[in-house]
């Protein structure tokens, strides 16, 4: 937490991409899960923030960019070529981080209440009747207002329970709702709420794949840490920077509580030295 008299946070403009990408490399190089292939992909990500018009402070762009680090870091397989000393040609498999991507959870998880996989029909009143795992069921609006039909257990389904009678007779479409995106969104109730919150109605309840599109994760992880809702538990990016109030470790409620929160609020202040640096809106920035 601190309070950094006379610095200036507004976003203004855009950024300059190839300072931005020096001081990048320069600041993360030597830390856990870094990798140059992810830079194309942390760009993007930039240019999306640069684009809206509701981003207006880089602390708020700086702490975005040190949750999606974290929150999307995974490893891919990938085929390196080289040439042995006679000069054949070699291919082989290695693993490398990457960030700055939609991710799906590992184990898409299958042992939270989450896990267990959803029925969905749209209506012809274009609600949708949700059935889960365990039999219970809810109308969801097109404003994502939820009615239980009949909930005998809440909402989930205990991993590893055989399917209801009242599931396998539903005749909607199997969905799962694991995390996806850039901070994980989980929970069928999550996605039907993130879907309208954005301006895209029901369509991530009907097509929770549809998450893994980077525009769209990008404005689930934008919308939902300005009004605190969809996956943010009520927190907005206002609660913890306010005037030359900063506090990125708290920040963290928005998505987790406080895990990884001193990690990714180590993260947002070298994020925010980045956009500093590569910005002539804002002071310069003091060395870590």
């Amino acid at each position: 937490m601190a309070d950094n008299d006379g610095k200036e946070y507004a976003k203004r403009g855009a950024f300059n991409k190839t300072a931005f990408m020096t001081a990048y490399t320069e600041q993360f190089k030597a830390v856990p899960k870094y990798s140059a292939a992810s830079i194309p992909d942390l760009v993007r990500m930039v240019e999306m923030m640069e684009q809206d018009p509701t981003i207006t402070d880089i602390r708020w762009m700086a702490y975005m960019l040190a949750t999606t680090f974290i929150e999307s870091s995974s490893t891919v397989k990938v085929k390196l070529a080289s040439k042995d000393k006679q000069g054949h040609l070699i291919v082989r498999t290695a693993k490398v981080w990457r960030n700055f991507a939609p991710v799906e959870e590992k184990g898409h998880g299958r042992t939270r209440r989450y896990g267990p996989p959803v029925k969905v029909k749209l209506l012809e009143s274009g609600s949708v009747r949700v059935t889960e795992w365990d039999g219970d069921q809810w109308i969801v609006s097109p404003e994502a207002h939820q009615h239980r039909v009949d909930s005998a257990h809440g909402l989930g389904a205990t991993p590893g329970d055989d399917a209801s009678a009242a599931y396998r007779r539903d005749s909607g479409e199997e969905k799962h709702y694991f995390g996806r995106g850039f901070v994980q969104l989980t929970w069928w109730s999550n996605y039907a709420e993130a879907g309208v919150l954005i301006g895209k109605g029901l369509d991530l309840l009907l097509d929770p794949d549809s998450v893994d599109e980077p525009e769209l994760a990008y404005r689930i992880i934008s919308t939902g840490m300005r009004t605190g809702r969809g996956f943010a538990h009520g927190h907005t990016f206002r609660e913890f920077f306010h005037g030359q109030h900063t506090d990125y470790v708290h920040a963290r409620k928005m998505v987790n509580g406080t895990h990884h929160a001193q990690e990714i609020g180590h993260l947002a202040e070298r994020f925010e030295q980045i956009l500093r640096a590569s910005s002539s809106s804002t002071t310069p920035p003091a060395e870590l």
